[in-house]
């Protein structure tokens, strides 16, 4: 049986292709090179040069833009390992006309255009929008933590400084004794005490700093990353932050942060969408995390139709409080308590610059559900926020809406899960959080593109892009 051999390699022949007719008409490349071409750099923002200047010529912003995009729908980050595709990669070759440049040239682009990467992704956004992908009509915000740049070992915590310095102690207090017992060994354990008391030293100065800085914790390496709870673990991370578009789950906006929870990015990211696609009145799915008065209000008062469900330990407090199953009549603005005694207003007060009105039962001694109720002497009071009718009204739409609210994980996990699993974005690369959010804008193009690619042919997208030329 006769194997199938290749050609000999010191074989000498010539080559008579051009190599545009080595890749093929349906390759992603040429979807890319028609993208960027159809952008003007200058008006996005990134840093052009004339190319008349004395010195190096320098390379084309849209061959190294290019080659970016292409790193990050094929899962190469590295300015290194990007270096050496352009050198062996023929997809790469034909994208960038042969181009070479070094690591160095590849990280000071992103590098000195780190803050224009956003506004690609935004531009994208208003491109699909004009073909009609993106409606804005229901849109789901939703976040996920992404490790940082930044181990764990490198965040520093009081509590944690605490224990360090408790630690050390010990060893130095272990070390003098055994000094002290065998003189012997001073010369051997002495090098080894100066190391424990010089780490009492470092983690003494860090907790001074901590408490002068008025901060709970600090990350040495990344120091915007925070120590957050990350699926039941606590990792050092960003929090990254999405709008998705229904139709057909384009991410129309990012943002990178880093709060620990997503309670005050509700209003912020539904603002920020509804700004970019200059659409009044959308309607916002959130899940409970998002679950915050003020943000919820905003939205609605901004003309936004907002689902989102309560707080599980809201909705348990509701069920195991006694109080908490009084009845509101907002025409005679009192509660009816399960005894039938109504609870009147009495107070205006204010919590975390909240307002909220107090209503008071004045026939809880003589009521025999008082134990179950209240241990107050003065009887069962009852703090109701003085916008809680927004929140009950946005409650019921959202019980009466249930089916579409369900759409919620099918629309705004995928793109996550695409990031993280498909793509394998799973941490950062970069430092600093303008840094990560360049990152961050730059993973969302790739997603906006494999949804591109698995939407439409490469020739349909090509002819899309040329006729969008901004």
């Amino acid at each position: 049986m006769a194997y199938i051999v290749g050609a000999d390699r010191y074989q000498t022949r010539m080559v008579t292709t051009s190599l545009d007719d080595l890749i093929s008409k349906d390759n992603s490349v040429r979807v890319i090179d028609s993208y960027v071409e159809s952008l003007n750099l200058e008006n996005l923002g990134f840093i052009e040069y004339s190319g008349r200047n004395r010195g190096q010529s320098p390379y084309r912003r849209s061959d190294l833009l290019k080659l970016h995009i292409y790193g990050y729908l094929n899962k190469i980050r590295s300015s290194r390992a990007l270096e050496t595709e352009a050198k062996r990669n023929l997809e790469l070759m034909w994208l960038v006309n042969c181009i070479t440049p070094d690591h160095g040239t590849i990280a000071g682009f992103v590098q000195k255009n780190k803050a224009v990467f956003h506004n690609t992704l935004r531009n994208l956004t208003l491109i699909l929008k004009g073909w009609g992908l993106i409606d804005v009509e229901l849109i789901v915000i939703d976040g996920t933590k992404i490790r940082a740049q930044n181990s764990k070992h490198n965040c520093i915590t009081q509590s944690g400084l605490d224990k360090k310095i408790e630690y050390a102690e010990a060893q130095i207090n272990a070390y003098l004794m055994a000094i002290a017992k065998d003189e012997a060994l001073a010369d051997d354990l002495t090098d080894k005490l100066k190391t424990y008391q010089e780490l009492k030293e470092q983690y003494l100065t860090q907790k001074q700093e901590l408490k002068d800085e008025g901060l709970e914790q600090k990350s040495l390496t990344d120091p915007d990353s925070r120590r957050v709870k990350n699926n039941g673990s606590l990792d050092i991370c960003y929090n990254v932050q999405s709008v998705v578009d229904a139709k057909n789950h384009f991410v129309v906006d990012i943002s990178t942060t880093n709060d620990i929870n997503d309670q005050n990015q509700l209003y912020t990211m539904a603002q920020k969408a509804s700004e970019l696609l200059e659409k009044e009145s959308s309607t916002i799915l959130a899940d409970t995390g998002y679950y915050n008065g003020t943000e919820i209000k905003n939205c609605v008062d901004a003309g936004m139709n907002v689902f989102i469900k309560k707080l599980k330990r809201i909705m348990l407090q509701r069920i195991m409080n006694f109080a908490k199953k009084s009845l509101y009549n907002g025409e005679t603005d009192e509660y009816t308590c399960q005894a039938g005694d109504r609870l009147r207003f009495f107070e205006n007060t204010s919590k975390n610059g909240m307002k909220y009105r107090k209503y008071k039962c004045i026939d809880c001694n003589s009521c025999k559900y008082k134990k179950d109720c209240t241990t107050s002497s003065s009887g069962r009071t009852i703090q109701r926020w003085v916008h809680e009718d927004v929140l009950e009204t946005v409650y019921n739409e959202t019980l009466n809406n249930n089916e579409v609210y369900k759409q919620r994980r099918c629309i705004v996990e995928h793109p996550f899960g695409t990031i993280k699993r498909s793509l394998g974005y799973s941490f950062f690369h970069r430092r600093r959080q303008e840094n990560v959010d360049a990152e961050v804008a730059s993973m969302f193009i790739a997603y906006n593109f494999k949804r591109l690619l698995s939407m439409f042919s490469t020739e349909e997208l090509v002819t899309k892009f040329e006729g969008s030329v901004m």
